[in-house]
């Protein structure tokens, strides 16, 4: 592996990488965690996205402080650390396999739902035996790239019978070139150099913990193992481009909201490679219950004058100053063609084949899901008006109309 430099300047927090982190006070479900100001972690990003929900055979659900995934960090990928030495491409070509596709189950691609917000990443599922036993998986680099910055954490996690433990994970970002980033999280293991460049003691409290790092790599070389979270073994592969701007229901939320640049600017990795690579990938598009025909990254989520994509839990106001998200709901079809609805704490999951099944995409009034695995679980939908929707968590069947005991989210 080609290195140019070494360490520049240890625990020193790049741009890049933004604030992934709270105070080590405050219990957390994964080592990468909300920025001040961000809603606690209520789902399973690698598990089924739903609110503390793990949809495999004959195992318990697991509560809200399971192996989650937490928001992405307030600095967009346009602040790109100008060390002089990037070249730029706005497309960049990936030319080797960032894994062993054999030992992945699946890929759940971007965006995704995790808890109560939307994220720009891409699970990928690392297959297990009869015990729920995973091979640590490669990670390589796909392009020749600058790796920048690695945050060497503790991730707390939940094993099916509830008991709570922690276990050290990396997340290792690189530059492609000035406008396209990328990066891997939950790595178990790193080789040299970057073994040695991390920081030696995971920590709980991420702000301030990436060490900043200046290493060329070129395609194919070998990054580290993992096996992911547990008991999910779930792993993340992220990518932005400063060129491109995605477009959603409320603009200026997403163009002045910190912690919402990583969604104005994430792109589709898989683009990025050349045939047969692009075809091998998108043929593990999935989730936990199979995978829907044709689906793909979805960077449109949001649908204006229908329930689908993102909410808050606050009518924006701009103020031309840093402003954290607040989500509060979210809804979206899932890689395996079901429909995710999560508020704050709890989540609903209606499959495909179900008689209250409806894309988020085209409903423009009301309509009522019935939970897949917990049938006396509903949500209950009604848009309001283009900015304003009202949702209603009970148990039993799906009412009749809105129940009066509901909250109001907002574009």
């Amino acid at each position: 592996m080609p290195v140019r430099a070494a360490l520049i300047a240890a625990a020193t927090v790049l741009l890049l990488a933004g604030a992934c982190g709270r105070d080590a006070a405050t219990p957390n479900p994964e080592g990468h965690v909300p920025d001040a100001g961000e809603q606690p972690a209520t789902g399973d990003g690698h598990t089924d996205g739903g609110t503390g929900r793990v949809d495999l055979p004959d195992v318990p659900d697991v509560t809200t402080t399971s192996s989650l995934i937490p928001p992405d960090s307030g600095a967009g990928p346009e602040v790109i650390a100008d060390n002089g030495a990037c070249v730029s491409d706005p497309s960049p070509r990936f030319t080797h396999p960032y894994t062993d596709l054999e030992q992945i189950e699946f890929i759940n691609p971007t965006i995704v739902v995790s808890g109560n917000w939307l994220k720009n990443r891409q699970y990928h599922k690392v297959v297990t035996d009869a015990d729920n036993q995973a091979v640590p998986v490669p990670v390589y680099a796909p392009t020749a790239a600058t790796a920048v910055g690695i945050t060497h954490y503790l991730g707390t996690m939940q094993a099916w019978d509830g008991q709570v433990f922690e276990i050290p994970q990396f997340d290792v970002r690189f530059e492609a070139s000035c406008e396209v980033a990328f990066w891997f999280d939950h790595i178990s293991d790193l080789v040299e150099p970057f073994a040695s460049l991390a920081a030696p003691v995971p920590v709980r409290d991420t702000r301030d913990a990436q060490v900043s790092i200046q290493v060329d790599v070129e395609a194919g070389d070998l990054i580290g193992y993992t096996s992911g979270t547990e008991p999910a073994h779930t792993w993340d592969f992220v990518l932005t481009n400063s060129m491109k701007t995605n477009q959603f229901a409320n603009q200026a939320r997403y163009e002045q909201t910190g912690d919402l640049g990583h969604l104005l600017h994430g792109d589709c990795p898989f683009d990025y490679f050349d045939e047969p690579l692009q075809s091998e990938y998108r043929q593990r598009f999935g989730s936990w219950q199979g995978s829907a025909a044709g689906f793909n990254c979805d960077f449109s989520p949001d649908v204006v004058g229908t329930i689908a994509g993102g909410w808050f839990l606050t009518p924006f106001e701009s103020t031309g100053e840093f402003a954290p998200a607040d989500w509060g709901f979210v809804t979206k079809i899932a890689a395996d063609g079901s429909v995710d609805l999560n508020g704050p704490g709890t989540s609903i999951r209606t499959l495909p084949d179900a008689v209250t099944f409806a894309d988020p995409k085209t409903v423009t009034d009301e309509h009522c899901f019935q939970d897949y695995k917990r049938p006396d679980r509903y949500a209950y939908v009604t848009l309001l008006s283009d900015s304003e929707l009202a949702v209603a968590f009970g148990d039993g069947v799906c009412p009749a109309s809105l129940p009066g005991e509901h909250q109001v989210f907002y574009r």
